[in-house]
């Protein structure tokens, strides 16, 4: 974990900074450095040892959840093992009166995220330095049976002495043990958008040839100042790491020379077979190239590893292009982080009252399943009749399908100003699925209540609010986009209170 000040030593806060001085077991936290997804990361003393520590504690809404603890403490498991100068240290992993935490090295330093932010891309000599090391801590972790699978800037840390360390094995997965231990299936993405490989996107299981992939991006984001693949959604984004090429590094950075654009092209390949096989390959190549840079070789005279023919790689590629609409459908409900509908809430405005009318798509083409049409509307985003075309189905067979895009349609609906008439339908209809499932009444609710609140009539919204919903939100997924209707409908109810109150009191 990096510190992000400009100091060598760090003050240890004192109670009245921090509140009550708090342990864990052997540890003493002294002060917050940062949080994720899952948990917070704290600098800490190990008291035993009077040393410095991050110690990563499991966030405390996540411990009643035995997937995560279970996650989090693989993630110690799998990094663990790993002894290795370029991969931050773990040290232990333990619980205490509940907390589960993970205690790993301290890294004084920035992230390669920070430092490009700060100082740009750097200069070839060091680009290459930071890829020599980044591929022996990979050929570590794969030649362990690892894979980290989520290779960013922000897991890479460059230390204060020169050194480079991949951080955050968080999303490890064992790979070629059996069953392995990886508790994220086949069928779950797991990653950040901006690096994930094709195969990682379609949710299939990965090797270490991943997370080349993931490190390529990586490498033509240091080396141009922007990752190959932009777009104004996580799903935007995952698309193109299937379907797009990336423009040529060679353009973008004439200066560079040939093998470096050759090496981070092929990491950047499609298909897995026609990466780099191993890590090892890629570390051996990158050495050539440090070598003649530092004038003991000749440029010319670089012979770089042969592409290894892949064995499935023509398979691999059909199956990549005829599967890549259904095989996106992990990306949808993941990255973009959606439960059972939400994909427009990527590109909401920040007013739902201002959005313009939709335009109608006279071309949306029927695909082979309701499952796939579905796919196809996610894809297509905030498109009405590609979702209409999903109601087309049989409303028996594939009424799974059917509600998911009443859910979409019902959101989108909710965010036009000018089909909240079509809104109304659309949450009358999903009350009528409240017998099966209470999460669809739920819906139904909060979608009146935004409504409500949106036209202004903020009292009847508040009486929904507060008389009807009770704990039943608790029936939503996580990251429903009717969750996010709810706070804002709160939050408009909210304001218009504090706004009666502050003119009564004028």
């Amino acid at each position: 974990m990096s510190d992000p000040a400009n100091r060598t030593t760090d003050p240890i806060q004192t109670e009245d900074q921090i509140g009550p001085i708090r342990t864990l077991g052997d540890f003493r936290l002294l002060r917050k450095l940062g949080q994720g997804g899952m948990a917070e990361v704290w600098l800490a003393e190990q008291v035993s040892l009077s040393r410095r520590v991050a110690l990563k504690l499991l966030k405390q809404e996540l411990m009643q959840d035995e997937k995560y603890v279970s996650r989090f403490q693989r993630e110690a498991s799998a990094a663990g093992g790993l002894n290795h100068p370029n991969i931050v240290q773990v040290h232990t992993v333990g619980e205490d009166a509940g907390q589960h935490y993970i205690a790993q090295e301290y890294v004084k330093g920035m992230t390669l995220k920070q430092y490009l932010s700060k100082k740009g891309p750097p200069d070839l000599p060091m680009a290459l330095h930071i890829m020599r090391q980044v591929s022996s801590a990979l050929k570590a972790a794969g030649d362990a049976g690892i894979v980290h699978r989520d290779i960013k800037p922000e897991n890479i840390m460059l230390t204060r002495k020169g050194d480079v360390k991949v951080a955050d094995f968080g999303l490890a997965q064992l790979f070629g043990l059996g069953e392995g231990v990886d508790i994220t299936q086949e069928g779950m993405t797991v990653g950040t958008p901006l690096y994930m490989s094709p195969e990682q996107i379609h949710g299939e299981k990965v090797d270490p040839r991943s997370d080349i992939y993931s490190f390529g991006v990586t490498c033509y984001h240091m080396l141009t100042g922007r990752p190959p693949f932009e777009g104004p959604t996580a799903m935007a984004i995952a698309v193109k790491h299937v379907h797009d090429e990336a423009s040529p590094l060679g353009k973008l950075r004439p200066d560079l020379p040939k093998p470096v654009s050759e090496i981070v092209h092929r990491m950047l390949k499609k298909s897995p077979g026609d990466r780099y096989q191993s890590a090892g390959d890629l570390h051996n190549d990158v050495r050539r190239v440090q070598k003649a840079v530092r004038g003991a070789t000749s440029l010319a005279e670089i012979e770089l590893t042969d592409a290894q023919s892949p064995r499935h790689a023509s398979a691999r590629s059909d199956r990549l292009s005829t599967r890549s609409t259904v095989g996106l459908l992990a990306v949808l409900f993941t990255l973009a982080g959606v439960a059972s509908a939400g994909v427009g809430w990527l590109t909401r405005p920040s007013d739902p009252r201002s959005v313009p009318p939709q335009q109608h798509d006279d071309t949306i083409v029927r695909q082979p399943s309701a499952r796939e049409q579905f796919v196809h509307a996610m894809l297509l985003a905030n498109n009405e009749d590609a979702f209409l075309a999903v109601l087309d189905w049989d409303p028996q067979s594939d009424r799974e399908w059917i509600r998911k895009a009443q859910e979409q349609l019902a959101v989108m609906y909710i965010q036009d100003r000018n089909r909240w008439p079509q809104a109304e339908k659309m949450l009358t209809t999903l009350e009528s699925y409240g017998q099966e499932n209470e999460r669809y009444w739920t819906e139904a609710l909060i979608g009146r209540a935004a409504l409500l609140a949106y036209q202004g009539s903020f009292q009847k919204s508040r009486n929904i609010l507060q008389s009807q919903l009770g704990d039943l939100q608790d029936q939503l997924a996580p990251k429903s986009p009717f969750r996010r209707l709810l706070t804002e409908a709160r939050a408009l109810t909210q304001q218009d209170r504090d706004a009666s109150r502050n003119g009564a009191t004028r």
